[in-house]
C-alpha cells in the first residue's frame, strides 16, 4: 500500500480520537481501504520474528492468556 493512502487511511481513525467526536463513531472505509489495511498488516506481521527469548518471570494477560492456556491444555 502507498505511504500516502496508508495515511489518509489513519487520519480517518485518528480524527475519532480527537475531541468533541463520541466515542462511539464509526470510520467508514471501502472494501478496498480494508484489503488493503489486511495486506499491509499481514506484512507487518510477517516482517516480525516467531520466537521471541524473554526471561522470567513473565505475566501473560488478556487474550494471549487464553491462548497460553489453550496450548498448555492441548499439549498434556
Amino acid at each position: 500500500m502507498e505511504q500516502s493512502h496508508f495515511s489518509n487511511i489513519w487520519n480517518k481513525w485518528n480524527k475519532l480520537r480527537l475531541p468533541p467526536s463520541p466515542p462511539r463513531n464509526k470510520v467508514q472505509l471501502s472494501e478496498s481501504e480494508i484489503r488493503q489495511l489486511c495486506l499491509r498488516s499481514k506484512d507487518i506481521f510477517l516482517q516480525q520474528p516467531n520466537l521471541l527469548e524473554l526471561e522470567a518471570p513473565i505475566k501473560i494477560c488478556g487474550a494471549a492468556e487464553v491462548m497460553v492456556e489453550s496450548a498448555i491444555e492441548e499439549s498434556s
